[in-house]
């Protein structure tokens, strides 16, 4: 479980979102790994309903950790 803080008509959210790599995915064949994608998102409610959403995610963290591109130096 991640966090969860609101104000007002906002609400943010952060969680990391798991999955296996059971299927291809962007051409790359399955590899039977699991992966950890951290996940942020704010939420602006307005008349009793999500009015608008951002989205914000790590897209390079998955293909480090199947394996596909390079881990930065350290």
């Amino acid at each position: 479980m991640g966090d969860i803080l609101a104000e007002g008509e906002l609400v943010a959210a952060r969680h990391t979102a798991t999955g296996t790599h059971d299927s291809e995915f962007q051409g790359i064949p399955p590899t039977g790994q699991e992966v950890e994608i951290p996940v942020m998102v704010m939420f602006r409610a307005g008349d009793d309903e999500i009015a608008e959403s951002w989205l914000n995610y790590d897209r390079h963290g998955p293909m480090q950790q199947l394996g596909v591109v390079e881990s930065p130096s350290e």
